[in-house]
């Protein structure tokens, strides 16, 4: 991954770290966030500048999501500020003074600005019991310890996402319930129901029981029963309802066709179909049909069928036909 630049108002040969932080940011964040802003401040007083995700994910043994996790809470609490490419890749960080750019970062070019990320709800930070209670149900439902990552991921669905503790709570019961323990796929479930800004358990329970139905009706289609779908196939059922915008008439006729031309059940055979429609901007049953009919009539058409008069000659075709009275030959063969 690409690096990128560490920059702020440059401290002596001392890490100095604010009362302000020490009494107003620290005792409320992550204890693993607090590790990354305060790594921050020391290479910011070395001459390391150039640092990347991948460097201080090392330096801590966590995964470079984990340190961009603790990088946009920190932005969010407005103690530092992500600049990103015109590629969209993080480019730099810059360290706030009180939450506000020092006279010097103002005095500079600005960053490119950041794509708009949906809206967060400002939600006041968990209670150490609140906390505490929201951890161990977490564990109840997943059936193991969690580790200090796991609970920073957590953390970082109520800080920065803006999930309120029984939001957080159905997330998990829900991704347990479809067999998924992983704090990877739950943490993409809920990146999921951000960015299409769910914020209650009331939304999220429509949405998944929307597209729960949506799923199996999907399976049954494919002559599929009695099993969950796995994360490949529920990839392909989101992109044919989300992206391609097809109603389930229209994706459980697709399914038909796919069991009717292959005999056995295949999503990639299905998506091609599909896309083939929507390239085609088919958007009901019966504009299928009509296509349907176009295509039979090109086949069997009038250009066509003139076109297999006109043949062009082969090895097969290229002598003068004789024409023969089949009649006359049998007399012939019997007089003889």
């Amino acid at each position: 991954m690409d690096g990128f630049i560490l920059h702020g108002d440059k401290r002596a040969d001392q890490t100095l770290v604010s009362n302000v932080f020490l009494d107003e940011y620290m005792p409320s964040a992550n204890g693993e966030y607090v590790k990354i802003y305060l790594y921050l401040l020391r290479c910011l007083s070395s001459e390391q500048a150039k640092l990347s995700l991948t460097l201080i994910a090392d330096r801590f043994d966590h995964t470079e999501g984990d340190i961009l996790r603790a990088l946009k809470y920190w932005e969010k609490m407005k103690l530092v500020k992500l600049e990103y490419s015109d590629s969209n890749s993080l480019a730099g960080i810059r360290l706030l003074n009180g939450g506000e750019p020092s006279q010097k970062a103002a005095a500079e070019k600005p960053a490119a600005p950041k794509p708009p990320a949906p809206e967060t709800p400002e939600l006041p930070p968990l209670s150490m019991e609140e906390q505490q209670q929201l951890l161990f149900i977490c564990e109840q439902y997943l059936g193991k310890t969690l580790s200090s990552t796991e609970v920073s991921r957590i953390t970082y669905f109520h800080d920065v996402l803006g999930f309120g503790p029984d939001l957080i709570e159905y997330l998990v019961e829900y991704c347990v319930s479809r067999r998924h323990k992983s704090l990877r796929y739950i943490e993409s479930v809920a990146l999921a129901w951000h960015k299409e800004g769910y914020t209650s358990v009331s939304e999220a329970k429509e949405h998944t029981t929307t597209y729960s139905k949506a799923y199996f009706s999907i399976l049954k289609a494919f002559g599929i029963t009695n099993r969950n779908p796995v994360d490949a196939e529920i990839f392909f059922m989101n992109q044919w309802i989300r992206d391609y915008g097809f109603s389930l008439e229209l994706i459980t006729e697709a399914c038909s066709r796919t069991m009717a031309a292959i005999h056995q059940p295949s999503f990639e055979y299905a998506d091609k179909i599909l896309a083939t429609w929507k390239k085609e901007k088919i958007v009901s049953l019966a504009e299928v049909k009509a296509l349907d009919a176009r295509h039979r009539s090109g086949k069997t058409g009038p250009e066509n069928a003139a076109s297999r008069k006109t043949m062009a000659p082969n090895r097969f075709h290229n002598f003068r036909e004789r024409s023969y009275d089949f009649g006359e030959l049998e007399k012939q063969l019997i007089n003889h």
